[in-house]
């Protein structure tokens, strides 16, 4: 079979599957949503939810080919606490996962038929796939982890750690003010860590290995509440290359207990009643 022919076969033959697949999608959502994942000792109640879409375009070469796919993963709460933690979800603005889907698979369809128009077949297959779970539960606080993995052509793709915390009570998301009462001396508590962790002496320079500005260690605005305590996330060429991964420090709530506000301190009340 001709290339332009065998192109053409796997497109309506992959329209017939994504149809398929979006029948089913709905009913394996169901089953999954059936067997929600809450844990007994959770305070808020959430479902798992997992979505998939493919493009009808095929990419690849003569010897191998593939689908560019899109797929979630990604807690349900109800009605305003949903509402309240969406855009760490949805992190681009979306209102739901449809439209996510839609964004990402329209963008490789606009390439494939560009490539297609022009004589050429799309050989690079896209992927986004993004896993939200839920880290700490907690009564009247809540943080999420999002993580996303994205490649649309280029050398490589993009891995990203997206936190977000909430005091449910209040409705809204937490910043770093809202539980440490003195940043300056957290920053400093952390250097340690982060020297330590990276096996740099006291004195050492950050110049050259790192993309702190003016070479004057920061923490990063990605932080996180866990059961060990603030998780600070740098992701892929934030303070390194690409090459170099992600950086993540952890600063037990006991080496800052002097510092954390009353909502700080309620928070590792909470976590250690939990435990």
């Amino acid at each position: 079979m001709k290339r332009s022919n065998l192109y053409s076969f796997l497109v309506v033959l992959t329209s017939t599957l994504w149809s398929c697949v979006t029948e089913n999608r709905s009913t394996q959502q169901q089953a999954d949503q059936g067997q929600s994942s809450t844990s007994v000792t959770d305070t808020l109640a959430y479902e798992i939810t997992y979505f998939k879409d493919f493009s009808p375009y095929f990419s690849g070469t003569d010897t191998q080919i593939d689908s560019t796919i899109f797929s979630a993963r990604y807690p349900v709460f109800k009605h305003d606490v949903d509402s309240l933690v969406r855009k760490a979800i949805f992190v681009d603005g979306e209102s739901d996962v449809r439209q996510v889907a839609e964004s990402f698979i329209g963008g490789f369809n606009e390439y494939a038929e560009e490539q297609i128009q022009s004589g050429n077949q799309p050989s690079q297959v896209w992927f986004r796939h993004q896993d939200c779970h839920v880290v700490l539960n907690i009564p009247g606080y809540l943080s999420l982890c999002n993580n996303i993995v994205e490649y649309t052509g280029g050398a490589h793709g993009i891995e990203l750690m997206l936190w977000s915390n909430f005091d449910i009570s209040e409705r809204k998301q937490l910043a770093l003010a809202d539980v440490v009462q003195d940043t300056s001396a957290l920053l400093s508590v952390a250097e340690k860590h982060f020297r330590q962790q990276e096996q740099l002496s006291d004195t050492a320079s950050y110049d050259g290995a790192y993309f702190f500005d003016n070479n004057a260690f920061s923490l990063a605005e990605n932080f996180g509440l866990t059961k060990e305590g603030i998780l600070f996330h740098y992701n892929p060429y934030e303070i390194k290359s690409y090459a170099e991964g992600p950086t993540t420090l952890i600063i037990p709530f006991g080496e800052i207990d002097n510092i954390l506000t009353e909502k700080g301190k309620d928070i590792k009340s909470k976590i250690s009643a939990k435990k």
